[in-house]
């Protein structure tokens, strides 16, 4: 069983829905009783691969309360190892409030200090030795992660063998192009860069994927995989490339998460040594899968039903992979 160590924002989800998009013209909206679910990159990535049967290590960083809790006895519920997990002393944990249109789509209003203090100090040195891969989920959202914490983490797994994955998720200004100034030392470290699209504009300050990959192919990247929502994703090892639909005959319920599912499903099928395209292809199953369910990660099937999926909706001989 492959190994993934899960490291970055960690938050309690709090969805309110439905809500519609002209809500502030309105005196009063009724929406459905709002449930907890877990939330946050690192800790969506870690339950999608749990679920796909990969053993999924977390570490992030929570208050001493009863949403860290929550968190923390949902991941270990799900077969999540917590031990990488610490407790801030004074500190409450992250919150995300989910505002989701009718249709589906989500906008989230997160207060909270907590994952800036997320640092390379509350990662326990010896659990990088013992996993097969490293993610760091949500660059640009943990400030000392940000400044110099991830390309230490990932300068050391390199150190180790270790294969390291990034994702973005920016909550500080862009300006001057700030984002490509930070990133640049982690992703000289990253073996695995998967922005969305939106996020990769920003990023590089081009709206072509040519250009996109152009801009980012002078650093360590090996793989760029490129979310793009509806239409799936664009992956390139700066050789090949190759743009893979993502499936059409689900209905969306709750987009939350989709990219953080698509991140677990793209991690689970590298690790198991297949190609580009197919590991792309299962990825955006999984994501199809989980937007049918409300919360971050409840719609993410088990590996089997992903991977019958992807194999019977396939263009003949396209999916040829070893399970």
């Amino acid at each position: 069983m492959k190994k993934i160590l899960c490291a970055g924002l960690v938050v309690c989800d709090i969805p309110l829905r439905p809500v519609p998009r002209n809500m502030f013209d309105m005196d009063h909206v009724t929406i459905e009783e709002p449930e907890y679910s877990t939330g946050g990159d690192a800790v969506n990535v870690a339950i999608t691969l749990s679920k796909l049967g990969m053993q999924a290590f977390f570490s992030g960083l929570v208050g001493n309360d009863a949403n860290g809790d929550f968190i923390l006895g949902r991941l270990a519920a799900l077969g999540v190892d917590t031990g990488g997990a610490a407790r801030h002393p004074r500190l409450g944990t992250g919150v995300s409030y989910i505002i989701i249109e009718p249709e589906g789509e989500r906008h989230f209003l997160t207060p909270g200090l907590i994952n800036n203090e997320f640092s390379i100090e509350h990662i326990p040195p010896d659990l990088v030795g013992e996993v097969d891969l490293v993610y760091l989920g949500s660059a640009m959202s943990l400030r000392k992660m940000d400044e110099g914490g991830t390309a230490a983490l990932f300068k050391k797994s390199h150190s180790l063998g270790k294969v390291t994955a990034a994702d973005v998720c920016g909550i500080r200004a862009n300006e001057d192009g700030y984002w490509r100034k930070a990133l640049a030392p982690m992703l000289m470290e990253t073996d695995i860069f998967l922005p969305s699209y939106r996020e990769a504009v920003e990023i590089t300050g081009r709206d072509d994927l040519d250009g996109i990959r152009d801009a980012l192919s002078g650093y360590g990247i090996k793989l760029l995989v490129v979310k793009r929502g509806s239409l799936g994703c664009y992956i390139t090892d700066f050789k090949d490339e190759w743009n893979v639909p993502t499936f059409t005959e689900f209905k969306a319920v709750d987009t939350t998460g989709a990219g953080d599912s698509f991140v677990g499903g793209f991690l689970c099928a590298y690790l198991l040594g297949w190609p580009p395209q197919n590991a792309g292809r299962f990825a955006n199953a999984v994501a199809s899968f989980n937007v049918t369910k409300v919360g971050a990660t409840g719609g993410v099937p088990d590996f089997d039903t992903a991977y019958q999926y992807v194999r019977e909706h396939s263009p003949p001989g396209t999916f040829t992979v070893n399970v």
